[in-house]
């Protein structure tokens, strides 16, 4: 009899200690997408940069019987999100399949065929194009235009990275630009040597 409970009190133990020798399994890390966020130029005149804040939005129309439209927009300000810019982007087409989105194929082309965007202007002229925004340290919102006055007027994606993690797809994006900024009374600056880098997002 004792050796009956020996051999149960050895088994016991073993099966213990089995059970305390596994190993927990912790799952890899998801990927995360590298993205940046900056912009710099010389506005009026002074020297601007922010690399504190991104967010990124877009505006979609979906149609289910004909052709859907969407433009993205990324924004790079400072902390407080009182004084930056924004660059937004229009408008890629596309058939929708019922996702409310673009394919990652169509929309990569989209940006990979507009590496050089003509600036928006309005609907009457055409549907594409870049603008850009600025809004300064009083508040001011400034818009770009195509009015003279300033020594250069260019847009263009020099470097163009599909890029995706958990929380959507990006397609990262380095600019260059030069353009008249003009505010709601009709004063024009003028921005030179813009440099973004950034993202935009898909969802």
């Amino acid at each position: 009899m004792n050796k009956l409970f020996t051999l149960l009190g050895t088994g016991l133990f073993l099966s213990i200690t089995s059970c305390n020798d596994q190993h927990e399994v912790i799952p890899p890390p998801l990927p995360v997408a590298e993205l940046e966020c900056s912009c710099k130029g010389t506005v009026d005149g002074v020297f601007k940069e922010y690399t504190d804040s991104c967010r990124y939005d877009n505006e979609k129309t979906i149609s289910s019987s004909g052709l859907s439209f969407a433009s993205y927009t990324t924004e790079i300000k400072n902390t407080a999100l009182t004084e930056g810019f924004e660059i937004e982007i229009k408008e890629i087409q596309w058939l929708d399949g019922g996702n409310n989105l673009p394919t990652t194929a169509e929309w990569e082309d989209y940006f990979l065929g507009n590496m050089s965007p003509e600036y928006y202007v309005d609907d009457n002229l055409s549907h594409n194009g870049v603008t850009i925004k600025y809004i300064d340290a009083f508040g001011t919102l400034w818009i770009s235009d195509t009015v003279s006055g300033c020594s250069s007027i260019d847009f263009s994606f020099i470097k163009m990275e599909l890029d995706s993690d958990a929380t959507g797809n990006y397609m990262k994006f380095k600019g260059i630009f030069n353009c008249p900024l003009r505010n709601a009374l009709g004063d024009t600056i003028c921005v030179e040597n813009g440099v973004v880098k950034t993202s935009f997002k898909r969802e």
